[in-house]
C-alpha cells in the first residue's frame, strides 16, 4: 500500500515515535533541519515514493505506523550516502533501519525482492551473482579471464554474524 493512501486519515503516535527514537542512540532525527542533502545524494531516489528527508520529518511528527506499514522503508539501498552527506549527523539511514526492525517485529509483510537479496547474501556472500561482462572490444570478461581468484561462499561465522545483525 502506498504511503499516500496510509496518510489520508493518519494520526500521530507519540508512543511509537518514542520507541523509534529510543533505538537511535547516536543519531537524533530531531536535529535534522531539512537541508535535503540526504535526498540529493540518494541512490534510490527514483524508486522512492518519499524522499529521505521526508521520512525523517514524518518520524519527527510521529507518523511511525504509516511508515512501518508502507513499502517505502524497504526501497533504501543502504548505500550510506545520506550518512556521509548529513551535516547534522541525523541521516535517515538509522531511522529507516529502526523502522524496518519494527516492521519485522510486528511481522509485517516484507517485500519478496528484499528477502531474495538477503537469501542471496547468506548463500553466496554477495548481493547478486557474479556476472560476465563485455569489454570495449565486445569481448566477454569474467573472473577467470581477468586472472581473478574464484569467489568463495561465506563461511559459518559470516552467516552467523549476518543473521545476528539482521536481528535473528
Amino acid at each position: 500500500m502506498s504511503l499516500t493512501d496510509l496518510m489520508t486519515m493518519a494520526k500521530s503516535d507519540k508512543k511509537l515515535q518514542r520507541k523509534i527514537l529510543g533505538q537511535l542512540w547516536m543519531v537524533h532525527p530531531d536535529e535534522c533541519y531539512q537541508c535535503m542533502r540526504c535526498t540529493s545524494g540518494c541512490t534510490s531516489l527514483k524508486l522512492l515514493e518519499l524522499k529521505p528527508h521526508e521520512i525523517t520529518l514524518l518520524v519527527n511528527s510521529g507518523f511511525i505506523e504509516e511508515l512501518v506499514s508502507s513499502d517505502i522503508i524497504w526501497t533504501c539501498a543502504s548505500c550510506l550516502k545520506c550518512k556521509e552527506r548529513c551535516p547534522q549527523k541525523a541521516s535517515p539511514y538509522n531511522t529507516i533501519m529502526a523502522l524496518r526492525n519494527l516492521a519485522v517485529e510486528r511481522e509485517a509483510q516484507i517485500p519478496e525482492a528484499y528477502m531474495r537479496a538477503i537469501s542471496q547474501i547468506l548463500e553466496t556472500g554477495l548481493m547478486q551473482q557474479v556476472q560476465t561482462v563485455a569489454s570495449k572490444d565486445n569481448q566477454p570478461l569474467n573472473r577467470e579471464t581477468l586472472g581473478l581468484p574464484e569467489m568463495r561462499g561465506p563461511d559459518d561465522k559470516f552467516q552467523a554474524v549476518f543473521i545476528e545483525v539482521l536481528g535473528g
